[in-house]
């Protein structure tokens, strides 16, 4: 997509007309967002004390890095590069495995992420952009500030992006409708099937509470703050 021609132009370097005014706030936005983030973010610095304790096992290990690759493959492979770019075709039941499986990933529901990565790349670092790291400038200060932004700022005030501008051809796709319509229920089976799988495989409660974990909030944790394998969106 094409930026509006109405959008002024930028020089590239002085922050966007929008920054200086004070973004607004909404406290579902906040709040949901907040537990998706922080959340897994604690249980990161929970399993670091787990495993000091010897709280892990080659099974949580195995487990969490089975479902870093699926949910991560969900969004790089499906989100992104089929659904967002459309670089390839993919038969329906992939279609579908994909969006489900980047729907457990915890960033956000397939129709809303498609729709601002979308507009991220019709106005890539330009006013317009959702999360630019340059939305306050290109000097030092703006960059830093930039950065807090650009990686998790924007979820908590950025506006609501319009699927009907910018994904109406999955608004049109019942298959996507229904996997949007889901995302908290597959947000809890992302968290549900590696407790039961570690309870299964180690015979215990105690095994499948350490795959929660390690398979889970950490995955989770991991999974939205490396680069390249994520751009969290706002549910």
């Amino acid at each position: 997509m094409r930026p509006s021609p109405h959008v002024p132009a930028y020089d590239g370097h002085s922050p966007f007309p929008q920054a200086a005014q004070h973004p607004a706030v909404h406290t579902r936005q906040v709040v949901v967002t907040a537990t998706i983030v922080l959340i897994p973010f604690a249980a990161l610095a929970a399993g670091a004390w787990l495993a000091w304790g010897n709280g892990i096992t080659l099974t949580d290990l195995l487990l969490a890095a089975g479902f870093y690759i699926i949910t991560g493959f969900g969004v790089t492979v499906g989100f992104h590069r089929l659904l967002t770019h459309r670089s390839f075709t993919a038969r329906p039941w992939l279609r579908a495995t994909l969006a489900v499986a980047g729907s457990m990933s915890f960033q956000g529901n397939v129709i809303d992420w498609v729709a601002v990565h979308r507009r991220h790349h019709a106005f890539t670092d330009r006013p317009g952009d959702p999360h630019s790291p340059y939305r306050y400038g290109a000097h030092l200060g703006g960059q830093l500030r930039g950065l807090l932004h650009a990686h998790l700022g924007w979820l908590f005030t950025g506006p609501p992006v319009p699927a009907e501008r910018y994904a109406p051809d999955l608004l049109d796709d019942p298959m996507m409708v229904r996997i949007t319509r889901a995302f908290p229920a597959l947000c809890a089976a992302s968290l549900l099937l590696p407790f039961v799988a570690g309870w299964a495989i180690s015979g215990s409660l105690y095994g499948g509470l350490t795959a929660l974990v390690w398979a889970g909030p950490v995955r989770i944790a991991l999974l939205q703050h490396v680069p390249g394998a994520s751009t969290p969106c706002a549910t």
